[in-house]
């Protein structure tokens, strides 16, 4: 609470009028990425995978960033930032994919048999490995894991 009161240049009674403790403050800060902009309908499956994966590359890169990512990799030192980043970020924008994958079994684009909470996991997990271990993914990132997978989920 102290650093965000010297960042925002407010006393730091004035953030706990506002706000309980540390972990309102936390889930009240994240709730400005909650929003999570569907892909237009009405396009392939592939290309909504693609829509979501450059949000989810953006979402990272340009509104959380790598650093809390990896906080919550490492949850069990703030095991709160780590339930409130899962549930408020990571969670809502997975879901939105396996939707995808779903609806994309609907329409007879994707098979059926496919474990989607496991695609769904090396897509976004694709990001966060090559950002690891090679620094910021390629311009092309979402194509180039979409052509590595797509073979394996289309109908």
């Amino acid at each position: 609470m102290e650093a965000v009161a010297q960042r925002s240049g407010v006393a730091k009674t004035t953030i706990y009028r506002r706000y309980r403790d540390r972990y309102e403050l936390l889930r009240s800060s994240l709730a400005f990425v909650e929003d999570i902009p569907e892909p237009p309908v009405g396009i392939a499956a592939r290309e909504r995978l693609r829509n979501l994966l450059e949000q989810f590359r953006r979402g990272v890169e340009d509104v959380v960033g790598l650093r809390a990512l990896a906080a919550v990799l490492h949850g069990d030192e703030d095991p709160e930032f780590t339930r409130a980043f899962r549930e408020t970020i990571l969670r809502p924008r997975l879901d939105v994919m396996l939707g995808t994958l779903r609806t994309g079994v609907a329409a007879g684009e994707l098979r059926a048999d496919v474990d989607h909470e496991t695609v769904v996991s090396m897509l976004a997990g694709s990001y966060i490995a090559r950002s690891v271990t090679q620094g910021t993914p390629p311009s092309d990132w979402a194509d180039r894991v979409l052509d590595v997978i797509w073979p394996s989920i289309r109908a």
